[in-house]
């Protein structure tokens, strides 16, 4: 019997240990290897040179970095709060039952089930300086032809609105499931009671769905602080670092320049400032509501 219980002991353990393996092999692994990779430079033709946290020192007065981490985070937070508006918009306006509700839900999750590159390949073409609609339509109202992604004040708005299209079904989804899950009694004894719809939505639906509104906006949040795809395929930072963010920059330093011990150092920064922001977001948000 002993020995039975010792098999039921361990039998739990070998069934999830496999698991386990593959969790260790794909997450601590390769960061343990990217820690060393930032400790070490990598010259042309020799072997690699421990320096240390030499690399990190040079991060903290990288004025490049440190600009692609302010470009990262306006297109973070215009992008997340547009998604998160809009979404919540198509969540009330859907939530009741009605006529063809099935395709329109369907409809509005499309560009979410697209890859992030065919995406950016779709809307590369939108902004063609030759035959792009919206070239077209910024031709039309100020006369003058202009080429959205080769424009300064235009290629990040531009880069954003790929987002906002790309990703509001994502909110609008986790928003309607939030908003259905809802118990109906505060909501009939509010209309009992004559409340009117702003005051219903304000004091009930917004309390109640408190922390759906955290969980969306953290995800959403936190994937487009490393945003990659898009801007690698409509700009590749241009034009000059205007929608250069710090993935991209990571990549430029460590595969174009062979700067692997630089982008990997770049890299660890990165993962840190984005264990903060989710932290600092997590207590904004748990503090807002």
């Amino acid at each position: 019997m002993a020995r039975t219980g010792e098999g039921g002991k361990w039998a739990p353990r070998l069934l999830i240990a496999p698991t386990v393996i593959c969790a260790l092999a794909l997450t601590v692994l390769p960061l343990g290897y990217s820690v060393l990779t930032s400790l070490r430079e990598f010259p042309l033709g020799q072997s690699p040179v421990f320096v240390g946290l030499r690399n990190y020192a040079s991060l903290l007065h990288d004025a490049n970095f440190h600009s692609s981490l302010g470009t990262t985070l306006i297109f973070t937070v215009v992008a997340t709060a547009f998604e998160f508006l809009l979404g919540l918009g198509l969540a009330l306006l859907l939530k009741e039952e009605f006529s063809f509700q099935g395709l329109i839900r369907s409809s509005l999750i499309v560009p979410m089930a697209i890859a992030p590159v065919v995406v950016g390949i779709i809307w590369r073409l939108l902004y063609g300086a030759d035959v792009g609609l919206f070239s077209f339509a910024v031709q039309a109202l100020t006369g003058k032809s202009v080429s959205v992604l080769s424009s300064t004040t235009l290629a990040l708005p531009a880069l954003i609105l790929v987002d906002i299209w790309e990703w509001t079904p994502f909110m609008f989804l986790i928003l309607l499931a939030g908003i259905q899950s809802l118990p109906q009694e505060p909501f009939e004894a509010a209309r009992v009671d004559g409340a009117g719809s702003w005051n219903i939505f304000v004091h009930l639906t917004v309390p109640m769905l408190k922390p759906v509104i955290v969980v969306s906006l953290l995800i959403r949040a936190l994937d487009a602080f490393t945003v990659f795809d898009q801007v690698f395929v409509l700009t590749q930072g241009g034009p000059g670092t205007t929608t250069e963010v710090a993935t991209l920059m990571i990549y430029k330093t460590a595969f174009r320049f062979s700067q692997f011990g630089y982008g990997a150092a770049m890299a660890m920064g990165l993962l840190v400032l984005v264990m903060f922001f989710s932290a600092a977001l997590t207590r904004a948000f748990k503090s807002s509501f």
